[in-house]
């Protein structure tokens, strides 16, 4: 006999759990943080950094969740990190976003589809974090 965890008839009542987009959302910026050849995800840095400083959630910028029923789209717009592949990064994100929410939450991703906004090498990116950093502290000031 299966099992349905989120649909279980019990005395006539329905009983089910929903997964907010955010909490897909969240997943893939683990995911994402965790890929090698991913800089950063669109909005980057300085939105990270002025959302840490509103709240303790992580920043979920560049990424959009569209769900329907137990399925899902994941949207995804990133900085590729200069001399990686692109189709490569590309299928290690899929597959790992894919994975990591299914077995998280049980929602099937149907896709997943990434914008590559940028390219930059390590440095280029280090210094542009160091950056914007300083000129956040210049406007507090």
């Amino acid at each position: 006999m299966t099992e349905n965890y989120n649909n279980e008839n019990f005395a006539g009542e329905v009983s089910e759990y929903v997964v907010s987009d955010k909490v897909l959302a969240k997943i893939t910026k683990k995911v994402v943080d965790n890929v090698d050849g991913v800089l950063d995800l669109q909005g980057g840095f300085f939105d990270n950094l002025t959302s840490s400083f509103s709240s303790n959630e992580q920043s979920t910028s560049g990424i959009s969740v569209n769900q329907a029923d137990k399925d899902a789209v994941v949207e995804a717009g990133i900085i590729l990190e200069y001399g990686k592949r692109a189709e490569e990064v590309f299928r290690n994100l899929d597959k790992a976003i894919k994975n990591e929410v299914k077995n998280l939450t049980g929602i099937n991703v149907k896709a997943v589809k990434v914008n590559i906004v940028d390219i930059l090498t390590k440095e280029e990116f280090n210094k542009k974090q160091k950056q914007e950093e300083e000129e956040k502290k210049q406007k507090e000031i």
